[in-house]
């Protein structure tokens, strides 16, 4: 079976994923039930990096 593919996202509300503006790497499809809760725009990822 193959591997879920992978998208960054920055994390906007404290969650069990992480606390707001980390990085986190999850699945894709994932990705898209947790609107509001994750951002995975590109610029969005980049902002949150910049702040480390």
């Amino acid at each position: 079976m193959a591997e879920a593919q992978k998208v960054k996202a920055r994390v906007l509300v404290d969650c069990e994923l992480g606390k707001v503006n980390q990085v986190v790497e999850i699945d894709a499809k994932q990705a898209k039930t947790l609107v509001g809760t994750v951002d995975t725009d590109p610029d969005a990822v980049a902002y949150a990096e910049s702040l480390k």
